[in-house]
């Protein structure tokens, strides 16, 4: 089976150290951004300025989430 080790260089690198070792929340916090965003967008209540931004919000989490990958 493969595995994969990261390692960090502390305290110069714990800011890299933290991102890593949270990445499943900031995953799962970008994923609800996107559902909060796809609700406005497919529900049209708000106006027009509003659902641009969740379009454009929307259009910018596959980037940060797959381009790294």
């Amino acid at each position: 089976m493969p595995r994969a080790t990261l390692e960090f260089n502390l305290p110069e690198e714990r800011s890299e150290f933290m991102t890593a070792l949270h990445g499943g929340h900031y995953e799962s916090c970008l994923c609800d951004i996107d559902n909060l965003c796809r609700q406005i967008v497919k529900h049209g209540q708000n106006s027009e300025e509003t659902i641009k931004l969740a379009e454009q919000i929307r259009g910018l989490i596959p980037y940060y989430i797959f381009d790294n990958e």
